[in-house]
C-alpha cells in the first residue's frame, strides 16, 4: 500500500495536471482500469480510454484548479477540496475522493461537482 507522501504527492500532481490541462501527465496518474465517477452519480468513465476522452473534452474547458483544503489520507483513500475557478461564473468548490492501488495509481475518482458551493476568496499568491 503506498504511503501517506505518496498519496498526497499523486494528488498535488493530480491537481497541477488537472489545472495545466496537461491529459497525458494526468492520465499517467490513473491506472489502467480505473473508473472516474464525474459527477458523482451524473457520468462515469471505465478505463483510461474513456477517462482520456472525458479529460481531453475538459482540458479545452477554460479553468483553473487549486486545493482549497489539506488533503486528508485514510489507507489507500485520499479526499480533498478544489477550488475551481471559471471564466464567466464565481469560483466553486468541488470535493474528489480517490482511491489508490498497491502502486500508487488511482483506481477510483469520485467528483462532487457543486457549482453553487462557494470557494471563499483567491488565495494570495506567494
Amino acid at each position: 500500500m503506498p504511503s501517506r507522501d505518496e498519496i498526497c504527492s499523486a494528488v498535488e500532481a493530480y491537481v497541477r495536471h488537472l489545472g495545466n490541462h496537461d491529459v497525458d501527465a494526468l492520465l499517467a496518474l490513473f491506472a489502467v482500469d480505473a473508473v472516474q465517477h464525474e459527477p458523482l452519480g451524473v457520468a462515469s468513465y471505465r478505463g483510461v480510454d474513456e477517462i482520456r476522452k472525458f479529460s481531453t473534452g475538459n482540458a479545452k474547458v477554460d479553468f483553473t484548479v487549486s486545493l482549497l483544503s489539506p488533503i486528508t489520507v485514510t489507507g489507500r483513500y485520499a479526499a480533498m477540496q478544489l477550488r475551481v475557478d471559471r471564466a464567466g461564473m464565481p469560483a466553486f468548490a468541488a470535493t474528489d475522493l480517490i482511491e489508490f492501488d498497491d502502486g500508487c495509481r488511482i483506481v477510483s475518482l469520485s467528483a462532487v461537482i457543486d457549482p453553487q458551493a462557494p470557494a471563499g476568496p483567491p488565495e494570495a499568491s506567494a
